[in-house]
């Protein structure tokens, strides 16, 4: 046993691996997000203890200092187990489950017994040889005690390992502590059958840890580099994104028509929506319910009731812009397709409100007839005048000779601005023009120089006896209807988005029984047991939304797919747009109105 040998070689491996992994998972788990990585560190570290303690089997050591050595090997054997048991309920986002409880009570008697003299290690010392790694091993004798914890710690470890096994699919990131752990378990086994002398076998747990700990703290870093060159791009901020898109899109101008320069910008829209109307909705849900809470405990005041009010008002704005920019981009769109009656002053309030929290410097004279009334779309007149308005403003602040004469005739189309490069993206007036017409109305440079310049808006004209019946308003929830005591409509809601997914399911369980699944995987498994009357499922999913659930819900239920109402921030692709329009009957767009969606699931789940 002296000199360098090959075990002594794989127990300072073994230990060095496991106190760099060790350091480099606490390091890393500083980093939001990645707070499991601590439950790594300390499996390494136990790693580089066991190896450490076992380096007693190969270095001349007298007949008392290896029984200690031994104690404390199988010792730390028994923490390791315990440490792995941990680690994979902290990555699978749970407690631990009962049996993991006791196993951990049990782990902790095992580690004290095993440190005990006389106990589990036992005189005499054995030389074991194992001729063909050329190693010789002093090793003290074992009881049945320690046998018995040795296979309790394997066995308890393994049912931690593969009770994660659902984990598998998520890639091998997932894969490899299931696959170590199992190694490390098998190779227990294997040097405890060397260890009896049953089969000459060297002791490789060492060498194992060496490859376990190494390749799962590879993988670590490995994810922790790419997120952190995803945080670093995204740092970069959406400018300079808007930035590098706009002056792609200004390099193709001259070859681009202006049909083509809006259809750009609506995927843009697209992938805006999509990630605005997620938050936006569960805000407005979550403002719902605590003005329906408050309202309950009669602890809704007047001033309170107006604040919420006016925050819900806020998440309509932002969805009502986000569809606006949605439709503008879809060039296709008929003219005049609106025919909604409504007062213009209103419009102009709102339009100034708006606008004076950007430009608190901007004074607008107003002259409008008594209810005067037009046709056409009241938030897009809206989202017109603010952008004007802004316009205007920044025209105020440079005080500039009007718009040249070289851009006049291009001053609706995309990207044409005249305002210095980083300051403009050239899409207002031309957004503008868009929403204008398809109202059926009009927006047209009148005049302009150095005295300013006038743009006229024209929208056809209604009568103030056309207008609809008043409707109550309710800016945020009304007093809610009382909930029903035992719901009969089961509804399944399938969305990714942990927040939103939970908002909806606080408020549709007032009414409905509900059961939530985080993806279509989760879905499928619930509807093979139980029955669900109506599905209301998320349209865009990292896992497969709403496409990948009508493709395999039929063979579960041919009427699922009747019964399944879309909900969308925004389609992403041309698959999913196609898909929203042949079922535009059963589509809600975020965030969703309870007062559209409760009848909706009602009349779905009644067929």
């Amino acid at each position: 046993m002296s000199g360098i040998n090959a075990g002594l070689l794989l127990g300072l491996a073994g230990a060095l691996s496991g106190v760099l992994m060790a350091a480099l998972a606490l390091a890393m788990s500083r980093a939001p997000g990645w707070t499991e990585l601590r439950s790594f560190a300390l499996v390494a570290l136990t790693a580089a203890a066991y190896c450490v303690f076992g380096l007693h089997h190969v270095v001349p050591l007298d007949d008392r200092e290896v029984l200690l050595g031994e104690r404390l090997t199988l010792a730390s054997s028994f923490v390791y187990g315990l440490v792995w048991i941990r680690y994979f309920a902290i990555v699978a986002r749970r407690p631990l489950k009962r049996w993991e409880r006791a196993t951990m009570v049990t782990g902790v008697v095992l580690v004290l017994l095993a440190l005990v003299p006389d106990v589990m290690i036992v005189p005499p010392i054995r030389s074991v040889t194992v001729d063909w790694f050329g190693v010789t091993y002093a090793m003290a004798s074992t009881t049945l005690l320690a046998i018995v914890g040795v296979a309790f710690t394997v066995a308890t470890t393994l049912m931690a390992a593969f009770g994660t096994g659902r984990r598998w699919s998520e890639g091998w990131h997932a894969r490899l502590p299931i696959v170590g752990a199992s190694a490390l378990a098998a190779t227990g086994v294997s040097d405890t059958i060397g260890t009896l002398e049953i089969v000459p076998v060297p002791q490789l747990i060492e060498a194992v840890t060496v490859v376990v700990v190494g390749a799962i703290g590879a993988s670590y870093a490995r994810r922790f580099i790419d997120d952190a060159r995803r945080l670093e791009a995204l740092s970069e901020g959406l400018e300079r994104v808007v930035a590098e898109r706009t002056t792609e899109l200004l390099a193709a101008q001259a070859a681009a028509a202006t049909n083509e320069k809006l259809a750009g910008l609506g995927r843009i829209a697209a992938g805006v929506a999509h990630e605005i109307n997620n938050p936006t909705a569960v805000i407005q849900h979550n403002v719902d319910h605590l003005r329906m809470q408050l309202a309950e405990r009669g602890l809704l005041s007047p001033e309170l009731a107006d604040r919420l009010d006016r925050s819900r008002d806020a998440t309509r704005r932002i969805a009502d812009i986000v569809r606006q920019l949605l439709k503008t981009s879809r060039g296709h769109a008929p003219a005049g397709t609106s025919t909604t009656v409504f007062e213009v002053v209103p419009v102009v309030e709102r339009a100034l409100s708006a606008t004076s929290i950007s430009a608190p410097e901007l004074r607008v004279e107003v002259r409008v007839a008594h209810r005067l009334c037009a046709k056409g779309e009241p938030d897009s007149l809206e989202q017109v005048l603010i952008n004007l308005f802004l316009n205007a403003a920044h025209a105020i602040i440079d005080h500039g000779p009007g718009i040249p004469e070289s851009i006049r005739g291009r001053l609706f189309e995309p990207f044409s601005t005249t305002k210095a490069i980083g300051e403009g993206t050239g899409l207002g007036l031309a957004v503008s023009r868009s929403l204008m017409t398809r109202q059926g109305g009009s927006l047209e440079v009148t005049r302009t120089s150095s005295d300013g310049t006038e743009i006229a808006l024209s929208l056809p004209a209604a009568k103030s006896s056309e207008l609809p019946a008043t409707v109550a308003a309710t800016a945020a929830v009304e007093a809610a209807p009382p909930a029903i005591s035992e719901p009969t409509i089961h509804v399944l809601v399938i969305e990714d988005n942990e927040d939103l997914r939970e908002v909806l399911t606080m408020q549709l369980e007032r009414f409905f029984r509900i059961t939530t699944a985080a993806s279509v995987d989760q879905a499928l498994a619930i509807v093979r047991t139980h029955r669900c009357d109506v599905v209301l499922c998320d349209v865009m999913m990292p896992s497969g939304g709403a496409e990948a659930w009508l493709a395999q819900c039929s063979q579960i239920d041919p009427q699922l797919d009747q019964r399944t109402i879309l909900v969308t921030g925004g389609p992403t692709t041309a698959a999913a747009a196609a898909l929203l329009e042949s079922r535009a009957d059963k589509v809600l767009l975020k965030p969703v109105e309870m007062s559209v969606l409760r009848p909706l699931i009602e009349r779905t789940a009644r067929g």
